[in-house]
């Protein structure tokens, strides 16, 4: 597999229609770490009832959705995927200060890479780790509803489940990537804004079988 070299702009992509433009920080057969600026324009998805995300609990997975640009806002982002692996670590920083607010530990599809393109599948369930190492788990109750509304068998919540159980674990242990000093990095000045420039919009409706979340 060919890597990518710092300073490459990538595409970090949930599903069809989440599309996040990235900047490599380091690409190699251990672990891609990039980096997401405040600012930059993203693609995501909204409810196509005009509700927010979250409005309706009683139909979270199973309403239709559409595909808008957004602006990712608040905070600076450096991730870190190791392959292999069905969660990926984000470090947090202000975006108006840049101090580090912590670890969140979003659990997903192990990734495909394709071109300029890392894709992958978010699974709901995420862990958020403070700096002194206490954590907690996020949406284990949407984790539940994603059971009942058909996103995911019991069986698959179960493994999901088992993802977070592994991340606890490697925090207690503080292994990679919590152990490779990420929380001082500040990106290259140099590095221009990703865009989306040429990137294909859906048309039309869709649900969250597509994997998005």
């Amino acid at each position: 597999m060919e890597h990518w070299r710092p300073g490459d702009q990538i595409l970090w992509r949930y599903g069809d229609a989440v599309v996040h433009p990235m900047t490599v920080v380091e690409d190699g057969p251990e672990q891609l770490v990039a980096w997401l600026a405040k600012n930059t324009p993203i693609l995501d998805f909204e409810r196509v009832d005009g509700l927010e995300k979250r409005a309706d609990k009683s139909t979270l997975f199973t309403a239709p959705r559409r595909q808008c640009e957004r602006t990712w806002t608040d905070y600076d982002v450096l991730r870190v995927y190791r392959p292999g692996q069905r969660w990926s670590t984000w470090f947090f920083f202000d975006g108006a200060t840049a101090a580090f607010e912590g670890y969140y530990c979003n659990i997903e599809a192990v990734h495909e890479r394709h071109d300029r393109t890392t894709w992958s599948r978010d699974d709901v369930l995420d862990v958020w780790v403070e700096p002194d190492r206490s954590h907690e788990r996020k949406d284990e109750d949407e984790l539940e509803l994603a059971v009942a509304q058909g996103r995911y068998t019991r069986a698959e919540a179960d493994g999901i489940t088992a993802v977070a159980d592994a991340i606890e674990q490697l925090v207690g242990e503080w292994g990679p990537p919590f152990d490779g000093g990420w929380e001082t990095f500040r990106p290259d000045p140099a590095w221009p804004r990703p865009t989306l420039d040429g990137v294909d919009r859906l048309e039309g409706a869709f649900t969250s079988v597509r994997g998005e979340y």
